[in-house]
């Protein structure tokens, strides 16, 4: 085969970021719509970890049962680890499912990696959506930055409550 026929059959195969995904959505709209789904469950698993606090933290730190109240701390973490994995499962899913991925195991590690900013090396969409990848990777600071700020805000409570209860041992 000669070159210009080769170039012209990967040109063909190529969808480019202007052309709809799944004859419906631009890669934008869909990378949007996946964004509020990924943003209403980071939420979910947030409220949840508000939920713990309130019933089992703070009740554990007024009682003074700082260890009790560090593996609470602890679960909690880890319930947002699980929040940030199930968060690269739906983008897998999405990608996956609408053929921009051929396999779970690539979407997987091309979405976690994407997520957290590491990044893939390549593009592992076949139809070179760049802009999805961008979007992936918002979805993965902004949900960082939410869990790193309830994360420290529990350990400040946390040391907040131990400090008072030590001055007030002291005095």
């Amino acid at each position: 085969m000669n070159n210009s026929l080769v170039h012209s059959m990967n040109d063909s195969q190529v969808l480019q970021d202007s052309e709809l995904i799944a004859g419906f959505f631009s890669p934008i709209g869909f990378a949007g719509l996946i964004l509020l789904v990924i943003l209403f469950n980071h939420a979910l698993f947030t409220e949840v970890v508000f939920s713990i606090h309130g019933r089992f933290m703070d009740p554990l730190l007024q009682q003074q049962r700082a260890f009790h109240a560090r593996l609470v701390g602890y679960g909690c973490a880890l319930i947002l680890v699980a929040g940030h994995l199930v968060d690269i499962v739906i983008w897998a899913t999405s990608l996956v499912a609408t053929g921009l991925i051929p396999s779970m195991s690539t979407a997987l590690y091309y979405c976690g990696s994407t997520y957290t900013t590491l990044g893939f090396g390549i593009d592992a969409m076949r139809n070179g959506r760049s802009a999805i990848t961008v979007i992936i990777a918002l979805s993965g600071m902004l949900t960082v930055a939410v869990t790193t700020s309830i994360l420290m805000w529990q350990l400040s409570r946390y040391h907040e409550v131990r400090r008072a209860h030590h001055k007030a041992i002291q005095q």
